[in-house]
């Protein structure tokens, strides 16, 4: 089971969004969370949805939210997946 760990700069940046915008992240983080596995993952990956980043955000992958998008990198040894960025599509990269 994988845990949700936003980081401060995120959880700032989540609070900059009206109530119903952050109530769907959040709402989509908890189901993406709690359905979490490595087939759950590469389905996602052959729908678009998740991308592996590349060059400077190498290790890090995009999660698409309507026109949100989160990066978020996954810790295998303790497995948490920690929020980096929640921004809007034209702001995140």
């Amino acid at each position: 089971m994988y845990n949700l760990e936003i980081d401060i700069k995120a959880k700032r940046e989540l609070k900059k969004l009206d109530k119903h915008t952050q109530k769907f992240i959040l709402d989509s983080l908890s189901d993406f969370i709690s359905n979490f596995s490595l087939e759950f993952e590469a389905q996602l990956i052959n729908q678009g949805k998740i991308k592996y980043l590349q060059g400077n955000y190498q290790g890090l992958y995009r999660l698409k939210l309507r026109s949100y998008r989160i990066i978020y990198a996954k810790k295998n040894d303790v497995l948490i997946i920690l929020v980096l960025r929640i921004a809007h599509r034209r702001e995140v990269y």
